[in-house]
């Protein structure tokens, strides 16, 4: 870990760049997508990750995708291991390797500085259709995966910069509809903003630096979590303590527990006296 000093006005400006970033790839997306799912519903989210897949941040426009990428990325980037290069486009759907559905397909950009990866940039959007039994990829009817959709495990569609004719022909020769390759190539573009945007950060301000304050962020955020849920416990406490329903119970349980407990008398001088005879009957 980097010992650089931290600056809390840079921390604050990396915070807000970090987020700008993702918005912009979100802008992106919008503006370069045909899909109504996409360009208006807004079904995508745009984030990007550090060197071992850790969120630096997202824009998740949905709330159903947010924190969806995050797991992908690390697996894709221990599934790839030392294979990764600069100008690598990965895409990924499969529900079986932490995808949350095939409609939702993702791509990955690995970034490079100096010939060592330092991050990611990553887009998830809905497609109009991804194969299946079924036109939209919504299949009722279905009774295994694969009548529900074509399955796309980590696979880098472009190498080195270069795209993979074989295997892009491979998955589009399985979608019906055209507007899913747009779509595919506005997700990379929306990538690549996001890889620009990062190589001017670094050339900026240094990675030693930027490393240094990404560390600070993490430990911020982590203290913030901890302190919001120490004082979501404390005050559910609270108010289970001071409840009307708490103090009637505790109310309600001495009062039974006082009316049913027998009384402890004392033995007395009459109920310890030896009880006279019986008298005899007349002869």
């Amino acid at each position: 870990m980097s010992t650089a000093t931290i600056d809390p006005i840079l921390l604050s400006v990396y915070a807000r760049t970090f987020k700008s970033i993702t918005d912009e790839m979100s802008i992106s997306m919008e503006q370069t997508t045909r899909s109504p799912i996409l360009c208006e519903a807004k079904d995508y989210v745009t984030g990007l990750y550090d060197g071992d897949g850790n969120m630096l941040e997202q824009t998740e426009n949905l709330p159903i995708l947010a924190f969806s990428l995050a797991p992908v990325c690390k697996y894709i980037k221990e599934f790839f291991g030392d294979d990764l290069h600069p100008g690598d486009v990965i895409f990924h759907n499969d529900v079986f390797s932490l995808g949350n559905q095939n409609n939702d397909v993702a791509v990955f950009k690995p970034i490079f500085l100096d010939g060592e990866l330092v991050a990611w940039t990553a887009v998830k959007g809905h497609q109009a259709d991804i194969g299946g039994n079924v036109r939209g990829g919504y299949n009722p009817n279905a009774v295994e995966v694969w009548q529900e959709a074509l399955r796309i495990p980590p696979v880098k569609v472009v190498e080195k910069g270069k795209l993979r004719k074989d295997v892009w022909g491979l998955i589009f020769a399985n979608i019906r509809l055209d507007i899913v390759q747009h779509d595919m190539k506005a997700e990379m573009g929306a990538c690549t903003v996001g890889e620009r945007r990062v190589q001017e950060l670094i050339a900026r301000y240094g990675r030693q630096r930027i490393e240094a304050h990404v560390a600070a962020l993490y430990d911020a955020t982590r203290t913030a979590a901890i302190r919001a849920r120490a004082r979501c416990i404390t005050t559910a406490a609270t108010r289970a303590a001071s409840s009307p329903s708490a103090s009637t119970s505790r109310s309600a349980t001495t009062t039974s527990a006082s009316t049913t407990r027998a009384p402890t008398r004392r033995p007395t001088a009459s109920s310890t006296a030896p009880s006279p005879p019986a008298p005899r009957p007349p002869s």
